[in-house]
């Protein structure tokens, strides 16, 4: 107690200990403070009013046998529930009303809209997992289509390999001529590719902790994350082709 006061005594000494005191203050209140936030890049609907989508169980052609469809079209569902302007029922509630219409899976066209109808949906997401590899680097590759035309469409049959091949069309028709809305998108995500890296950092800008242990490498690790990212983007894809759709004026004035 003797040595402190001596301390304070002496103006140098007193000077070098308030110094002190204030620079051990200062940082921690630097290290308690909360890290800046950053707002994620949130979706738009192209649609006028608000939309409710609905998702069937993804099928696999992944030749990986560990795949679970329902899982990753939950994923999926997370994702179209964060688009202003959309929402997305739960894959509980269209396997339920599956059953109860006693369908195993949507392979007609007419199912679809039975289903949708149903459900009270205004669009229905199909899709299937043609690539998966839950060990890193991460492989993620999923085809979609999006389903919301007139139910007087005929049984055109739904082949889900097709959904593999690539399509600008976002308005097909069926053989008697019946124009159907649809829009379809295909990715192979891949880890160890530049361009699926570089859509990754844009995509969890202000979906991780800046200062968390893992920060974005999570979603480099775990495939039910990585599966998010992937469903953002081909939301986004399928989003780009409804809004060509319903607007094909404004969307094709838009920058590339």
């Amino acid at each position: 107690m003797q040595t402190l006061t001596n301390i304070f005594r002496h103006p140098l000494l007193r000077i070098i200990a308030t110094t002190a005191v204030c620079l051990v203050a200062s940082l921690a209140t630097v290290g308690c403070a909360a890290p800046r936030l950053s707002s994620p890049v949130i979706l738009q609907s192209p649609y006028p009013e608000e939309r409710v989508w609905a998702v069937v169980p993804f099928g696999n052609e992944s030749g990986v046998s560990i795949v679970d469809g329902a899982a990753v079209a939950d994923r999926f569902v997370e994702e179209v529930e964060g688009v202003d302007g959309l929402r997305c029922l739960p894959v509980n509630r269209t396997i339920a009303a599956m059953k109860s219409l006693g369908m195993t899976g949507v392979f007609d066209r007419q199912q679809a809209f039975t289903l949708m109808r149903t459900l009270q949906a205004d669009g229905l997401v199909l899709g299937t997992v043609t690539t998966y590899d839950p060990y890193k680097p991460l492989r993620l590759g999923i085809a979609v289509e999006l389903i919301s035309g007139s139910p007087e469409d005929n049984r055109r049959p739904i082949d889900l390999r097709e959904l593999t091949m690539p399509t600008s069309e976002s308005v097909g028709s069926d053989t008697n001529g019946t124009r159907v809305a649809m829009s379809q998108a295909s990715r192979l995500f891949d880890a160890r590719g530049h361009d699926t890296m570089a859509e990754l950092d844009i995509y969890t800008v202000g979906r991780t902790e800046q200062d968390g242990t893992f920060g974005n490498r999570a979603y480099e690790t775990r495939m039910d994350l990585f599966a998010r990212f992937a469903s953002y983007v081909l939301i986004r894809d399928l989003l780009h082709q409804e809004g060509y759709r319903c607007n094909p004026v404004v969307a094709s004035e838009e920058p590339e």
